[in-house]
C-alpha cells in the first residue's frame, strides 16, 4: 500500500493523474474502478481543497482497481461545485455509467456532485451518495485506513495549508450555494492546536508559512461555539513562534468581519497576504446579489488594515455583467477601487445559472459586459496610484486608441510585485 507520508504533493499529483493501474480482479478482495475520480480530479482540475483534503488521502484505495467492465463498485466525482451549474453534465455522465456498467455494479458518487441525488428522483438504481467525509466513509467500507487531512504540507508552494471550516451559511444570489447544499462544519480550536503542536514537534519548519483557507473563513466556529471565532483562531496562530507568515488567499466576507475579527486581523503581525472581495461598487448591486456588506464597510476594513499593516498584500475580486448593471455602477466601482487601492485585482464575469435567483432578472449581454470592462480599465488608469496587478477576461481590441490605453496599463502591471502562488494564474493586460 502507498505510504503517503513519504510523498510530496507533486508526486501525489503525478500518481493521481497516472492511476489507474488495473489489476487482476481475482487478486483483490473488492473490485473497484475509479476512472471517473481520476479524470474529473485532474483533467478538469478539481478544486484545491478537494484534492488536498480528500482525494490525495484516498490514493491507497485507488491504487488497486479493475477495469470498468469488471468493477463491482464505480467511484464518481465531478467539479460540480464551481460557478457554473454542471448538473446536466453530471446527470449525463451518470446515465452513461448506468447504461454500461455490469449488472449489479454499484455507483458511488462522492463529494459535492452528490447534490444530484435530488435531481435523479430515483431514476438510477443501485447508486450511493457520499457528500462529506467520503474518504473516511469509503475507508471504513473497504477496510482501508484512510481519512481526510485538513492540515496538508504543500511542498510545491512551501506552505502548510489549513482548512479549519468547510461550507458557508451565506446564500449569495450569484453563488452555487443558491442551488446546492454543502454541509457546514468547523474544527474546534482544541483540534487545531493539537495538530499544530504535533507538527511543531515533528516538523517545525512546516509551520513557517501558513495558508489559512476556507469557503467562508469569517464563519469559522459558529456551529461549535455559537458565534464566529476567527479572531481566536488568528490569535492561536500568532502565538506560535515557528509561524513566520500567514496568508488568507480566499476572499473573506467583508460583511461578516465584525469588530473582534477586524481587531484580530489588524494586530496579527504575521499576516502577510489577505483576500477581501469587493464584488461590486454600489450598494444597490451589493444588495441585489445578497452580499451582507456595503461600500462603506469595505472602505472601513481596507482603511484599518492598511493603517495597521502598510506592507500587507491585499487582493480582491469583483464581478462585471451583473443583472441591471449600468455604466454608473462601473464608475462607482472604479472609484471604490481607487479608495481601497488593492495590490491585486481579478475581474470575473457573472455567470448566470438557470437556478440562480438572479436568473429571473434581465441579463447583460456579452457586448455590454465587455464595454463595461473597457470603461473600467480606462478609469483605473487614473484611480490606481498603487502598483496593482489586474487579472481579467480577454477583450476585443478594435482601435489604436484603446490599444494605447492597454499599453499604459501593461506598464503598470509589469512592475507589480505578485506573490509566488498567484504568478501562474496572472493574466497580464495584453
Amino acid at each position: 500500500m502507498l505510504n503517503l507520508n513519504q510523498l510530496g504533493i507533486q508526486e501525489k499529483e503525478l500518481l493521481l493523474s497516472r492511476i489507474p493501474k488495473y489489476v487482476d480482479p481475482q487478486k483483490v478482495h473488492f473490485k473497484i474502478n475509479a476512472f471517473f475520480v481520476h479524470r474529473n480530479c485532474t483533467v478538469f482540475e478539481e478544486c484545491y481543497r478537494e484534492k488536498m483534503v480528500s482525494y490525495y488521502p484516498m490514493l491507497p484505495l485507488l491504487e488497486k482497481q479493475v477495469e470498468f467492465a469488471e468493477a463491482d463498485y464505480i467511484l464518481y466525482c465531478h467539479r460540480y461545485a464551481c460557478c457554473h451549474d454542471m448538473s446536466d453534465i453530471v446527470l449525463k455522465e451518470l446515465a452513461a455509467i448506468d447504461q454500461h456498467r455490469k449488472p449489479g455494479a454499484e455507483i458511488i458518487v462522492v463529494g459535492k456532485a452528490a447534490n444530484v441525488e435530488q435531481l435523479l428522483n430515483g431514476s438510477i438504481k443501485n447508486i450511493s451518495f457520499y457528500m462529506s467525509h467520503f474518504t473516511e466513509k469509503l475507508g471504513k467500507r473497504f477496510q482501508v485506513s484512510i481519512k481526510e487531512n485538513y492540515f496538508v504540507w504543500d511542498d510545491e508552494y512551501n506552505w502548510l495549508a489549513i482548512w479549519p471550516v468547510d461550507g458557508c451559511l451565506q446564500k449569495c444570489k450569484f453563488c452555487r450555494r443558491s442551488y446546492m447544499e454543502i454541509p457546514f462544519e468547523s474544527l474546534s480550536l482544541d483540534i487545531v492546536k493539537q495538530n499544530l503542536d504535533f507538527i511543531k514537534e515533528s516538523n517545525p519548519e512546516r509551520l513557517h508559512n501558513i495558508s489559512l483557507r476556507a469557503e467562508n473563513l469569517t464563519e469559522y466556529g459558529i456551529d461549535i461555539y455559537g458565534r464566529p471565532m476567527l479572531h481566536k483562531l488568528l490569535d492561536l496562530l500568532q502565538s506560535y513562534e515557528e509561524i513566520h507568515s500567514i496568508n488568507i488567499p480566499i476572499g473573506l466576507c467583508i460583511g461578516e468581519i465584525n469588530s473582534d475579527i477586524l481587531d484580530a486581523l489588524c494586530r496579527c503581525s504575521k499576516l502577510s497576504e489577505i483576500s477581501l472581495n469587493l464584488e461590486a461598487g454600489t450598494n444597490r448591486l451589493l444588495d441585489l446579489i445578497g452580499k451582507p456588506h456595503h461600500v462603506e464597510d469595505a472602505i472601513n476594513v481596507y482603511d484599518k488594515l492598511r493603517s495597521s499593516n502598510p506592507n500587507l498584500y491585499i487582493s480582491s475580486v469583483f464581478m462585471l455583467g451583473l443583472p441591471t448593471e449600468g455604466i454608473e455602477d462601473i464608475f462607482e466601482l472604479a472609484k471604490l477601487i481607487g479608495i481601497c487601492q488593492p495590490d491585486h485585482l481579478r475581474c470575473n464575469y457573472y455567470i448566470c445559472a438557470p437556478k440562480h435567483p438572479l436568473a429571473k432578472l434581465p441579463q447583460i449581454n456579452k457586448q455590454v459586459r465587455e464595454y463595461h470592462l473597457k470603461i473600467l480599465l480606462k478609469q483605473l488608469k487614473s484611480t490606481l496610484n498603487r502598483r496593482c496587478t489586474i487579472e481579467y477576461p480577454s477583450i476585443s481590441k478594435k482601435s489604436r486608441k484603446f490599444q494605447r490605453k492597454m499599453n499604459i496599463l501593461e506598464e503598470i502591471n509589469k512592475y507589480s510585485p505578485l506573490p509566488h502562488h498567484l504568478r501562474s494564474n496572472a493574466v497580464y493586460i495584453p
